[in-house]
């Protein structure tokens, strides 16, 4: 047996400089595993007791064990059999593998191969998206591409729809992708505490199995970039877009900033995200993991078909090495498993990209993976190329496909996209399914169900107090649907209007708001609601107010500087404030002379400490850094002080010089005031009783008053009442908030109630000794194609309307409740309680 292996990640050197073990064609592959653990799986029935002597006996040492003997941090995989098996300092780790080998109570013991990046090829920039419209702008033949605008005139994607990046991290606060970034509802930012129980303390947007932390953010850029092409928000006039428009996407970083990480910090990835979907009601439903290149280990195959025996489906990279994986298996691309579909990469003439790697029965199918554009650290973005930038497409797909149809598995997932898509000449006999995708075939295989949509012409807007601000909301219809649709208005501020109260698929409605020199600045959040029987539809448009007052200013540094070469202290220049104010947007410019920029990092601080990486040695043997970059990671923070750049050279040979560098800065220099409260509320009803829960927000946090009219000529003060109406219908509800400085917001939206109510019963539960449990819900009174289950506050699923359901999930709770909501509606049954 092998002991070394490398794993790597299928990524264009347009995004980053890193020698290659994934390699491109003419490279040599460097063997490598970790020398301080070991990955093994017990057999099954093996209990804790047998697990430690096995290991022990050995001369090894586990992690923490749960009671049942389970590794805590792969407990929800291959039935809690795998474990991480630490090697002693000074024992040999080939010795102890061949020891634990031959253990019978061990079914598999293998190394813990290394994982990095991988340097591939080095394409131009481009500054089209072609891989999902193509018009021949870069030189290519038009439609080849993944007919992506046909597919968003159906849908643009669902909130509801999670999928997992199993990367570098993700950076959350990019301003193209926060608003599909995953927050966690069971989590309290900040405090220190594990407050879902999960085993993560403040897993907001997701965890670093690399750092055994909550904090998934990404310090490379690829994990961003692959997120970015899976869903950079659609249609709020900034950067990039997405496959989806709306989609929530969750990180988990197991690369640490060089691109380096081990096996099973990927297992423990697939564990986080099994978790989530079976125990905690995250509706995972994908992860991406471009990344590739390992020997076979079971102790992965079996955590990666144990997540899609949870309904994750594994999309996976084919690797950039141009090599038939038939012939010449890479992993975990050429694992033979159901739940992994994967990808090669196409360029824009829809031909095989030269450095994809292919497989007529390994290889799923291909997607645009040469010259991608997408989402990058520090609010930019970046052009990359390899597999790795194909794969988000074919998630995204997967995502896209299930925002319209969530009643379908990985498996009909899977055939589905390669079923749909268009056939290549190149992909025929070097892939399973000769296709590359496409995305609006692939919806209309989903069998969307008729129904409407509204689509606002852009998502958020920025204007100063005083001006008026209009959004167009298109009606459109999906499946040939037609009828009538009632809107009405959700809006923080008095006087934001619809054009009209109905309208039909065609029709466009305006949404004017008018401000005045005295609006208090912020963001405030405006959501139309859309009614039409049974169907219910919202969009939300946001607004972002700035105050008057704002000015502009420059600032910069001529004096030139020597870079040292090979010194990763480098060299530190700065640029001194006088002038006080609350940041609200930033540029920086940088010109450095350099041959081969790859060798630079160029990170900006602010006199609050606040560090952005502007440059992560990118651009490979390219010279020069003459460049800007635009952030908001400094809005809020005050101006005045020290600014310093720092440049560093972490490889010798080259060297260079800093020439200049400049900032521009708009900031308030006067008193901006208070901000104003931005009201904001859910509502759950259940027959005719109806529960409110109010989810305002005030940057200065000083919320002091609530008043509810619930559209019935009744009212209440309390922060999240329930009220009781006497007759079906639908009521326009308002909540005005209060804050201590006496501004005030409101929101409005139509709560519809029903005197039927949904009937949730339970016909069986069981709960194991070991924590798994099993639940039998029955429901009546639900009249719609889907229902929404909630167990404990938090969606389990939106499945059929087939009157019953079967819940499974580990617990060590003595209850969970239980509540189900006919599908995109508040019409909900009562908390059923379930004790074991």
């Amino acid at each position: 047996m092998s002991h070394k292996k490398l794993i790597a990640l299928a990524v264009g050197a347009a995004l980053l400089g890193a020698s290659s073990a994934y390699a491109a064609p003419g490279k040599s592959l460097t063997p490598s595993a970790a020398t301080d653990s070991i990955l093994v799986m017990f057999k099954t029935g093996i209990d804790r007791q047998q697990r430690l002597l096995s290991i022990q006996s050995a001369g090894g040492k586990l992690r923490t064990l749960d009671s049942a003997g389970r590794d805590l941090r792969f407990k929800h995989l291959a039935g809690g059999r795998l474990a991480k098996v630490m090697v002693p300092q000074g024992m040999d780790r080939d010795a102890l593998l061949k020891k634990l080998s031959q253990d019978p109570a061990i079914a598999v013991a293998e190394p813990n191969y290394r994982l990095h990046l991988a340097a591939e090829p080095n394409d131009p920039r481009f500054s089209e998206l072609w891989g999902l419209n193509n018009t021949g702008q870069t030189g290519g033949s038009a439609d080849a591409d993944i007919d992506a605008p046909e597919a968003w005139d159906i849908t643009t994607g669902s909130h509801d729809v999670v999928v997992g990046v199993i990367d570098t991290g993700i950076d959350y606060s990019h301003p193209d992708l926060a608003a599909n970034v995953w927050t966690n509802p069971g989590e309290i930012p900040g405090n220190g505490i594990d407050d879902d129980g999960n085993g993560y303390v403040d897993d907001v947007h997701g965890i670093s199995s690399f750092a055994n932390s909550g904090d998934p953010m990404d310090d490379h850029g690829h994990g961003t970039h692959v997120s970015g092409t899976i869903g950079a928000e659609g249609n709020n006039g900034i950067g990039v877009v997405g496959v989806n428009w709306d989609v929530t996407i969750v990180g988990c970083k197991f690369l640490d900033a060089d691109g380096y990480g081990d096996t099973d910090d990927a297992i423990e990835c697939l564990d986080y995200f099994t978790d989530l979907k079976l125990n905690h009601g995250v509706n995972v439903r994908a992860t991406n993991n471009s990344w590739g290149g390992g020997d076979y280990s079971e102790s992965l195959k079996a955590a990666i078909e144990s997540a899609g025996d949870a309904g994750i489906l594994f999309v996976v990279a084919a690797g950039n090495d141009a090599l038939d994986l038939d012939a010449s298996p890479g992993y975990p691309a050429s694992y033979d498993s159901d739940a992994i579909l994967a990808v090669a990469s196409t360029e824009h003439n829809d031909e095989m990209s030269y450095f994809s790697s292919y497989g007529a029965t390994t290889i799923d199918l291909g997607a645009p993976g040469s010259d991608i554009l997408s989402t990058y650290l520090g609010g930019g973005y970046a052009m990359a190329s390899g597999t790795s930038m194909a794969t988000p497409h074919v998630t995204g797909a997967a995502a896209l496909v299930w925002s319209v149809n969530p009643a379908l598995g990985i498996d009909e997932v899977k055939t589905l996209l390669m079923d749909s898509g268009d056939p290549l000449a190149d992909l025929a006999g070097t892939t399973v399914s000769g296709k590359r995708i496409n995305l609006k075939s692939a919806i209309d295989a989903a069998d969307p169900s008729p129904t409407f949509k509204l689509t606002p012409d852009t998502r958020s807007q920025e204007l100063v107090a005083g001006s008026t601000a209009t959004f167009a909301i298109s009606i459109g219809n999906v499946a040939d649907w037609s009828g009538d649709v009632s809107l009405t208005l959700a809006s923080p501020l008095a006087g934001a209007s619809l054009s009209a109260a109905t309208a039909q698929p065609g029709d466009v409605v305006m949404l004017t708001i008018p401000t005045s020199a005295d609006t208090p600045w912020g963001e405030y959040v405006f959501t139309v609601t859309g009614v039409s029987g049974e169907l219910h539809k919202e969009a939300q448009m946001r607004l972002n107010l700035l105050p008057q007052g704002l000015e502009d200013f420059d600032y910069s540094n001529n004096s030139a500087m020597p870079i040292p070469d090979l010194d990763p202290s480098g060299i530190q220049s700065t640029i001194e404030i006088g002038q006080s104010g609350p940041v609200f947007a930033m540029s920086v410019g940088v010109d450095i002379t350099h041959t081969w920029r790859g060798d630079l990092t160029v990170t900006l601080v602010s006199p609050a400490g606040t560090e952005l990486v502007l440059s992560d040695r990118e651009g490979g043997s390219e010279d020069d850094i003459v460049d800007t970059w635009s952030s908001n990671v400094f809005n809020g923070e005050q101006m005045q002080g020290t600014w310093t750049l720092k440049v560093a050279d972490y490889a010798g040979s080259d060297t260079g010089t800093l020439n200049s560098w400049n900032l521009h800065i708009t900031a308030l220099t006067g008193d901006a005031g208070p901000s104003a409260p931005v009201a904001a509320f859910s509502a759950a009803a259940n027959g005719l009783e109806v529960t409110f829960t109010d989810s305002s927000t005030d940057r200065d946090d000083d919320i002091s008053g609530w008043l509810w009219d619930f559209g019935d000529g009744t009212t209440s003060v309390e922060a999240s009442p329930s009220h009781s109406y006497l007759e079906a219908g639908t009521y326009n509800v308002s909540l005005t908030v209060t804050d201590s400085t006496g501004l005030s917001n409101e929101a409005r939206q139509a709560v519809t109630v029903s005197d039927t109510s949904i009937a949730l019963t339970l016909n069986r539960s069981f709960l194991s000794r070991t924590g798994n449990a099993l639940v039998d819900l029955r429901w009546e009174g639900a009249d719609g194609e889907l229902v929404d289950l909630y167990r404990d506050g938090v969606l389990v699923e939106s499945t059929l309307n087939d009157g019953r359901y079967r819940d499974r999930f580990a617990t060590s709770s003595a209850s969970v409740s239980y509540t189900l909501c006919l599908s995109g509606t508040a019409l909900c049954s009562s908390p059923l309680v379930v004790d074991f």
